[in-house]
Formats: C-alpha cells, sequence, structure tokens
C-alpha cells in the first residue's frame, strides 16, 4: 500500500518555491533521493519521509496518498517506532505487536493499543481494521496462487 504521496510532495515544494536541492539539504538526504520520492518510484523510508514533511514544513500525514488506511505497522513506522518500543508502551511482549501488526492477534485495551500508536481510539480500532483487511487478502492472494498452481478452480 502506497503511503507517500510523492505528487503531492513535489507541489508543496513547487508552491513554497524550493528547489530539489534546497529540499534535500534541508531534510538531510540526497537530490536523488527527493527526486525518487517525489517521482513515485519507490517509497522513502519512514525516517525519509519524516525529514521531508518537516523541511517542508507540514505534518507527515499531509504527504500521504488521500484515503487510504495506514496499517498499524505504517503508522509505527511514520512515528519512528520499533516493535520493540511499542511492546515497551502497552507492557508486552514485542510477538503480540507482531501479530497485532499482522492483524491476526486481539487486544484486550484498546486504549492502551491506541496511545502506544499515539492514535485516538477510534483512529486506533481502524488502523487495526485496515492491518487485519491486508492479512485477509494476503491469504486470499496465497489460496488463489496455490489452486492455481495446482490446477485447481477458483
Amino acid at each position: 500500500m502506497s503511503l507517500f504521496d510523492g505528487a503531492r510532495a513535489r507541489a508543496i515544494r513547487l508552491e513554497a518555491g524550493v528547489c530539489i536541492e534546497g529540499l534535500a539539504a534541508a531534510a538531510g538526504v540526497s537530490p536523488n533521493t527527493v527526486r525518487t520520492a517525489e517521482s513515485g518510484k519507490h517509497q522513502p523510508r519512514p525516517r525519509v519521509a519524516a525529514a521531508l514533511a518537516k523541511a517542508l514544513g507540514v505534518a507527515l500525514r499531509d504527504l500521504a496518498v488521500p484515503g487510504e488506511r495506514p496499517t498499524l505497522r505504517e503508522i509505527r513506522h511514520r512515528l519512528g517506532l520499533t516493535q520493540a518500543e511499542i511492546a515497551r508502551r502497552v507492557g508486552l511482549g514485542r510477538q503480540m505487536v507482531s501479530r497485532v501488526e499482522r492483524g491476526v492477534g486481539g487486544v484486550g485495551s484498546p486504549h492502551l493499543w491506541a496511545n502506544a500508536y499515539e492514535l485516538t481510539p477510534s483512529q486506533w480500532m481502524s488502523a487495526h481494521r485496515a492491518s487485519q483487511d491486508l492479512a485477509r487478502k494476503d491469504v486470499a492472494i496465497r489460496t488463489h496462487r496455490r489452486r492455481t498452481r495446482k490446477g485447481g478452480r477458483e
């Protein structure tokens, strides 16, 4: 799922009258990294996306593709946190965070988890559902591929 909207970042940069080299210097990245991010050829790493947003003077969410529901993993990346850091915030093991982010684990205290991801409970529930939907989609794709390889019917 694409999160960083390179075209939006480019539009903000041009509106501000900043050249690629200037944005790159302000963000602490190479001009080629800015070009690649703006072109949409590759998604920038979370640290780079955050640096570009800061250099442009906008929130990272302002550079996200509109209408897409981010997963918990994507939100954690936006925050620049590891699974271990989230685990410490909720008082559980990293493996549980991994399960929840993959959409295969439930939680007993959504408020605690929402705080760990710096979200409201409703935002957290939406991201958790997005994680679950992604997991279901992955299972459906793998099942379809297996059936196709075995010559089975759909």
